[in-house]
């Protein structure tokens, strides 16, 4: 789960992260000067200099033939710039960088077989809810075998979750069911928390560069333990009022709450810098680490070394 912490770059003013195009870009400070070595592929700059100024940029690298092209591939990218009246080619627009956690990012659920099995039996996982370290290691994008994992993965799992159900015959059928989840459904203490509350609790360790970004230990820690504390809280009191929207709201909130623990958990266990996963105290990569790591638990967080390979699909 440490390498959940994808950013991507966007202007200010939309939302669309096609990270691509920006090869072509040069990057600029506020006064117009040039943001010296800021790239697609160096972030960090661009995410450092955001916590001081904005940082601006021109897709000015890219000839005619390419603009041409570039707008017939992937025409949203300029929609929001045509309805503003900027040429991203030829005027400054001012960019962000939107975390994607593990839309981008490569951690997520364990797969455990090549049908998308996970350790829980009947559970499948495909997408981005599953764990893309098989096929892409520690960084990634996108497009590419981005694309073609969703499309696989979903039918990979699809019929193993359907080989299992056939599996467990007619009488299972009519089997009685116990509801498990606890987290934003049934609280231990009484119901009374706010799932925007939580949401932007989260939002303020997990959003900010300097801490999920540009990463260290000595920001990574009291964050956890801010995030350790909204889940007790979590754990108390949180839980969707009534049928529906407020239930599934709840859910989400307290599911952003573990994923965080997770990944600043791990990212605390891997000592070194590797893929997406930046450490500022631990700026080289570490031999010794290059394995995958596992955590999980709620309550209580725990992460380890994966001491076998995985089933993968050939």
């Amino acid at each position: 789960m440490e390498f959940s912490n994808a950013y991507a770059i966007a202007p200010e003013f939309t939302s669309v992260t096609k990270t691509a195009f920006y090869s072509f870009a040069t990057f600029y400070h506020a006064d117009g000067s040039v943001l010296e070595g800021a790239g697609t592929h160096s972030r960090s700059v661009i995410a450092r200099t955001l916590l001081s100024e904005r940082v601006f940029c021109r897709l000015d690298l890219a000839a005619p033939a390419e603009r041409a092209a570039m707008r017939l591939a992937q025409p949203n990218f300029f929609l929001t710039f045509d309805r503003l009246g900027i040429d991203p080619f030829a005027e400054l627009f001012p960019v962000t960088l939107l975390a994607e956690g593990t839309v981008r990012g490569t951690g997520g659920v364990r797969v455990t077989g090549a049908d998308c099995a996970t350790s829980v039996p009947g559970l499948y996982a495909a997408g981005d809810t599953a764990t893309r370290e098989l096929i892409c290691g520690g960084f990634t994008g996108g497009g590419s075998h981005n694309a073609a994992w969703a499309m696989s993965s979903g039918t990979w799992a699809g019929r193993g979750a359907a080989r299992h159900a056939r599996s467990l015959g007619a009488r299972w059928a009519a089997r009685p069911v116990t509801g498990a989840g606890g987290a934003g459904m049934r609280p231990t203490g009484s119901p009374g928390g706010d799932h925007r509350e939580v949401i932007a609790a989260v939002q303020a360790e997990v959003l900010p560069y300097e801490k999920n970004y540009l990463r260290h230990g000595d920001r990574l820690r009291p964050a956890l333990g801010n995030l350790d504390g909204v889940w007790t809280e979590v754990r108390r009191s949180l839980a969707g009022r009534g049928q529906g929207g407020e239930v599934v709201r709840a859910r989400s909130a307290a599911a952003m709450t573990a994923h965080a623990r997770w990944m600043y958990n791990a990212a605390l266990a891997r000592t070194e810098s590797r893929g997406m996963h930046r450490r500022e105290d631990f700026p080289e990569a570490d031999p010794a680490q290059r394995r995958r790591l596992l955590t999980g638990g709620l309550d209580e967080v725990w992460t380890l070394p994966e001491r076998s390979p995985v089933a993968v699909a050939s």
